[in-house]
């Protein structure tokens, strides 16, 4: 009987180990927003935009507690800025946080290990018309 009790024993050590392990592996395969991407296209009512050099050197870097730093141009001169941001990821709905009474929400369409495409659909209270909106497509900087 003790043998028969320390062989289930065994098996349930062995199986939440088998358990816990697999949800740790499948974790570390997801593809994860925080990084750096680099802007490389931008797309309004189906068109791609001609982007200068200046939006091309655009960036957004995101960290786990939940910053983002905007590194970005008004492009006339080609003079960047910075900003430091909140933002929020639920499911695919990025929202990002500019002071208390700002919000810009985003469709994230795309999020793999090397690219996000992300399309604004929400503008400080007003959800935009289906041509109104903006897809940006960013590539992660190495």
């Amino acid at each position: 009987m003790k043998k028969l009790n320390l062989l289930f024993g065994l098996l349930i050590g062995l199986t939440i180990l088998a358990c816990s392990s697999d949800d740790n592996d499948s974790n570390t395969n997801e593809p994860t927003i925080i990084g750096e991407w680099i802007l490389v296209n931008q797309i309004y009512d189906g068109q791609n935009e001609n982007l200068s050099a200046c939006e091309l050197q655009e960036t957004l870097t995101f960290s786990s507690n939940g910053t983002l730093i905007s590194y970005y141009t008004d492009n006339d001169p080609c003079e960047f800025f910075t900003e430091n941001q909140q933002y929020i990821l639920n499911g695919t709905e990025l929202t990002i946080l500019f002071g208390q009474n700002s919000d810009f929400r985003y469709n994230v369409l795309t999020l793999s290990a090397t690219e996000l495409s992300i399309e604004n659909f929400y503008r400080n209270g007003e959800t935009l018309e289906l041509n109104n909106r903006t897809t940006y497509e960013y590539e992660k900087v190495e």
